[in-house]
């Protein structure tokens, strides 16, 4: 087997563009000739097809003629008819209805020997003319079988034992505009049989079905001289397409010896300079296993430093929720000591009463004490994962985002059409639904929009959980559309890290294998997040 070295390469460059042109060359040459084919047969089908409908224009055209005479001289016989008539009838000559019969029978007579006469003295083209038969195969007119007028020719067949006066008769008396038919006759003359097609209309008054004809094997001369043109200019493409390929070879043959002997000697002087290259990737390699595992430590280290802005931003969150959340047992509380101090005043602080109120006072506090362990537990990171509700954690969000929520009159719906179980992180899986209920939170705000609503909607999609975090805030920019996941990007105008949605991103798709993405639905922009069914 023939190997890619130094010492046949100048060899392989001089072999390897001659035989490509040689192939190529017998590829053109075998491709050009089966195409130059292809066309002769096409054209010879569409010589013929042309022919053949050129061939029918005239025999229509000449049988039109027939019946244009037809029409014309029997009109004028009626008129002269009339005229003869109404004369004797003037000049006091009795005219009885048989006469008339008589004459005009007489006259038609006269008249159809006429036109027989004029129709077998017609000729077309090289070989047309005319003939006539009757509706009863009875043969009326024949330029070439006088002998044969009158005769029935209802039995008669052609060279191939089809009976086409049957065939000419029918054609014509069930087209009212006439009708073609393909036969095989002998030409006048000649006693072998040629292809001929016919064109039969009838004349109605008389009865007579009209045929012309026409041979259509004329062609076949039309087509062999084209097809000899055609061969010799094939020969002659043939010997040209040779002469360059030859030409090719040799000057390619010359220009790859002189180009091998030029390559032979750079190769010569790259020898040296990949030697020397290939010391100094040596001693790159030992210094890249220290950067790499630099490189890593910085990654990790710039990692952590995301992870831990992102927890001062969620902590952020977290402290002006908590706010929301104490604001109105705080105010319960005042009003408790208010209340507890009015009664002081008035001597009506009995000890039922300050029983009652310390006891109220006490539910607020636990209440309060109760809404910091919800949040220390919501931030406390997961260790292991565990198998959990996909609704229950939806709803731990909503808990604890509903008073933000309802501080700045934002309406949040929760729609279970069917709730899921999958395994990961709980805590990490609520708090990406609590980052997408906030981000939809600051938009609305952002964009003061009217009535504002964030629809969640739990279901179970493809073998999938599916939840969607939706609201009417406009939705996203298309240019943004792709970028809101990376980090430190951020559509919001007064404050944002741009963490958010990238954290969200490395938890349901790193951390718990799933899916997350956006797009704009018809109000507003629409998150979907897929994970696996536990």
């Amino acid at each position: 087997m023939l190997m890619f070295t130094e010492k046949n390469l100048p060899r392989l460059i001089i072999a390897t563009p001659i035989i490509t042109v040689l192939l190529f060359a017998v590829l053109i040459i075998y491709f050009f000739i089966i195409s130059q084919y292809a066309n002769f047969e096409q054209e010879s089908i569409a010589l013929e097809k042309e022919y053949i409908l050129r061939q029918k224009d005239i025999l229509k055209n000449e049988n039109d003629r027939v019946h244009e005479y037809i029409r014309y001289h029997r009109e004028l016989n009626r008129k002269r008819t009339h005229a003869e008539l109404r004369k004797r009838e003037k000049s006091g000559e009795t005219i009885s209805n048989d006469y008339v019969d008589a004459y005009e029978k007489n006259a038609k007579l006269k008249l159809q020997k006429q036109v027989i006469d004029w129709i077998e003295s017609i000729r077309y083209m090289k070989n047309g003319y005319v003939w006539v038969h009757d509706t009863s195969h009875r043969l009326i007119a024949h330029p070439f079988r006088k002998a044969s007028i009158g005769s029935d020719d209802t039995n008669n067949t052609d060279a191939k034992g089809a009976k086409i006066f049957q065939l000419f008769v029918r054609a014509a008396t069930q087209n009212k505009d006439g009708g073609f038919v393909e036969y095989y006759w002998a030409r006048p003359q000649f006693e072998q049989a040629g292809k001929k097609i016919g064109f039969f209309r009838l004349d109605e008054p008389w009865g007579w079905v009209i045929g012309t004809g026409l041979y259509i094997d004329d062609i076949e001369g039309s087509i062999l001289l084209k097809k000899q043109n055609l061969e010799t200019k094939i020969d002659r493409y043939v010997r040209i397409i040779s002469l360059v390929a030859l030409s090719l070879m040799i000057v390619l043959g010359v220009i790859s010896l002189l180009i091998s002997q030029t390559i032979v000697r750079v190769f010569t002087s790259y020898r040296e300079k990949v030697s020397k290259k290939e010391q100094s990737l040596k001693e790159f390699n030992k210094t890249l296993t220290v950067r790499i595992n630099e490189a890593l430590e910085e990654a990790k280290k710039r990692d952590q430093a995301l992870l831990h802005k992102s927890r001062l931003a969620q902590m952020g969150e977290m402290i002006s929720m908590i706010a929301h959340q104490w604001r109105q047992p705080l105010s319960e509380v005042s009003g408790i000591f208010m209340e507890m101090e009015t009664a002081a005043k008035f001597g009506k602080a009995d000890r039922k009463f300050i029983e009652r109120e310390s006891k109220e006072g006490y539910k607020f506090v636990n209440y309060m004490s109760n809404t910091i362990d919800d949040f220390s537990n919501f931030f406390k990171p997961a260790k292991t994962k565990e198998t959990f509700s996909v609704t229950h954690m939806c709803k731990k969000a909503i808990t604890l985002a509903q008073a933000s929520l309802k501080n700045k009159d934002i309406n949040l719906t929760l729609h279970v059409k069917e709730d899921t179980v999958v395994n990961g992180y709980p805590s990490e899986y609520a708090q990406v639904i609590l980052n997408l209920i906030l981000n939809a939170k600051e938009t609305l705000i952002e964009r003061d929009s009217k009535d504002p609503t964030i629809k969640i909607i739990v279901d179970k999609k493809e073998g999938k959980s599916q939840v969607s975090v939706s609201d009417n805030g406009g939705g996203v920019d298309e240019y943004d559309e792709e970028r809101i996941f990376e980090p430190y990007f951020s559509t919001k105008k007064v404050s944002g890290t741009g963490l958010g949605l990238y954290m969200s991103k490395m938890i349901i798709e790193e951390n718990m294998g799933g899916e997350i993405f956006a797009k704009n639905g018809p109000q507003g922009a629409n998150f979907i997040i897929k994970v696996n069914l536990a």
